[in-house]
Parts: structure tokens; sequence; C-alpha cells
């Protein structure tokens, strides 16, 4: 019994670990560091033209 319990709060933990990192919501790892990529992306092409020069 003790093994089903164990068993069952390790597949729940890993379940809940993949829904933190690679998840659909705003909440995830996985979409908080794809915004960041897109905002240095387009920071760096902002400075690459000149436009982020003051």
């Amino acid at each position: 019994m003790k093994q089903l319990i164990i068993m069952l709060a390790s597949l729940l933990l890993g379940i809940m670990l993949f829904d933190m990192i690679a998840g659909p919501g705003e909440g995830s790892t996985y979409s908080g560091l794809k915004g960041f990529w897109e905002n240095e992306m387009r920071y760096r092409t902002m400075q690459d033209y000149g436009a982020g020069r003051p």
C-alpha cells in the first residue's frame, strides 16, 4: 500500500512539474522564457537599425 501511495504521489508531482514548465498558461516557465526571448530579439533588432538610440 505504501508503494502505491509513493507511486501516485510521484506521478502527480511529475504532472504538476510538467504543467508548470511547459503548460499552456501565461505563468509557465516556457511562456516566460519565450516572451523574454522575443523581447530581447526585438530590442536587439531596434539597436541594429538605430531605432533604439536616444
